[in-house]
């Protein structure tokens, strides 16, 4: 007998599968195709998807909606990757659940996104949520989260480079994988894309017969404030939540929401993502940002000149970034940048993100320890990769 504990540590250890959809289909069929049966808004993107399901959740969550979030990677905790009105899956529920499809684990050899998927879908299903908002793991054509085949709506958030082994190294072909969401008879809304990526999502939506729409233009009112669609916002952290923000209101608009009370204002503007331009400490400010890849560092810097100076930026990211460009952007726009690393498989090395000017320190404990001492009244921002910020947050929330 197999006396090996399933839990979340057994799921996460499952390196993520390169066969197809037809695991992650044929295991939701075995379990009654729970999807089916979901009102789903589907959000691919190169970045903003976990900020624009947050404000598209706090938003359906103030109408009055039940609904349920599915995002990766987790920061805190493997659960927190699956919830319903932004509160985890508990631990025994996700075992439960873990259990009841072992038979299906092993027939179809799924990895740890998949069955995060199968359990996300059949966990919303079973407690009736009014909405499910599931957010794509990587591209979109060949996403496990792509069995979804009549979404309510469609969001493609940012189209940028990331991930150019998996999904090409020109902006079309990205275009083109993430646009593989937008089903037959389906309504798509995309934020702002260059124009050669909004032609892709236009093709393919002519060709399955689907509706497309980009949304308005925000105005800038100055920091922390917008007007969209008539209404005057207020968004807390970062100015690039500004576009986040605009996309999930004009979902919501799309879904008959009104966002334009008092009381929907105020919910969105404090609205706040773990992880993403997120304050943990004063004295001097500690802020936390998931900017994981080129185009997340070029829209935080648009950030750090309102910060108390002086500047400390801690960096570190995964092997498949351009981490060196990353770092190189990052040291023009701070007093001083430290380049450090942290323990993952995908983790790059010190060696291979040093830039001219910055420091190296290879462990993250005394580097982010460094950067409190040089900025002792300033602002600390530690940046990079989400796995490293999930490490880093777990410390010093502690």
């Amino acid at each position: 007998m197999n006396s090996e504990i399933r839990d979340q540590y057994w799921v996460m250890a499952r390196r993520n599968r390169v066969h197809g959809l037809d695991p992650i289909r044929n295991a939701c069929r075995d379990a009654g195709n729970p999807q089916e049966h979901l009102k789903i808004i589907h959000v691919a993107g190169t970045n903003g998807k976990g900020s624009t399901v947050n404000y598209l959740r706090t938003i359906l969550n103030e109408a009055g909606y039940k609904t349920g979030t599915f995002i990766s990677p987790h920061l805190s905790a493997h659960f927190d990757r699956i919830r319903i009105d932004n509160s985890w899956i508990e631990e025994d529920v996700f075992n439960s659940y873990l259990q009841r499809n072992m038979d299906a684990v092993e027939k179809y050899d799924l990895g740890m996104f998949e069955i995060d998927t199968l359990i996300a879908f059949e966990w919303f299903y079973d407690q009736k949520v009014d909405y499910a908002i599931i957010e794509t793991g990587l591209g979109g054509r060949l996403d496990n989260t792509n069995i979804i085949e009549k979404p309510l709506l469609s969001l493609i958030t940012t189209i940028g480079y990331d991930h150019m082994q998996i999904l090409g190294d020109r902006l079309t072909q990205i275009a083109f994988e993430k646009a593989g969401i937008i089903k037959r008879g389906s309504t798509c809304l995309y934020g702002y894309l260059r124009p050669e990526c909004v032609n892709v999502i236009r093709r393919r939506a002519e060709r399955v017969h689907a509706a497309v729409h980009g949304i308005e233009r925000y105005y800038d009112r100055g920091r922390n404030r917008m007007e969209f669609m008539g209404c005057e916002y207020e968004i807390s952290g970062a100015e690039y939540q500004k576009a986040n923000a605009s996309l999930a209101i004009a979902a919501a608009s799309f879904l008959g929401i009104h966002t334009d009370t008092e009381q929907m204002k105020k919910a969105i503007a404090e609205c706040g993502w773990p992880g993403r331009f997120e304050k943990v400490r004063e004295n001097p400010d500690v802020i936390l940002d998931g900017a994981h890849n080129e185009e997340g560092v070029r829209a935080l810097v648009s950030s750090l000149k309102d910060l108390k100076k002086p500047l400390t930026v801690v960096f570190s990211a995964l092997r498949d970034k351009p981490g060196k460009k990353m770092a190189s952007i990052l040291r023009e726009h701070c007093d001083e940048l430290i380049i450090t690393a942290f323990e993952n498989a995908r983790a790059d090395t010190t060696d291979d993100l040093k830039t001219d000017g910055a420091i190296v320190i290879d462990d993250w404990k005394k580097a982010v320890s460094e950067a409190l001492k040089k900025s002792e009244k300033g602002t600390v921002v530690i940046t990079g990769s989400l796995y490293f910020i999930s490490t880093v947050r777990s410390e010093l929330m502690d």
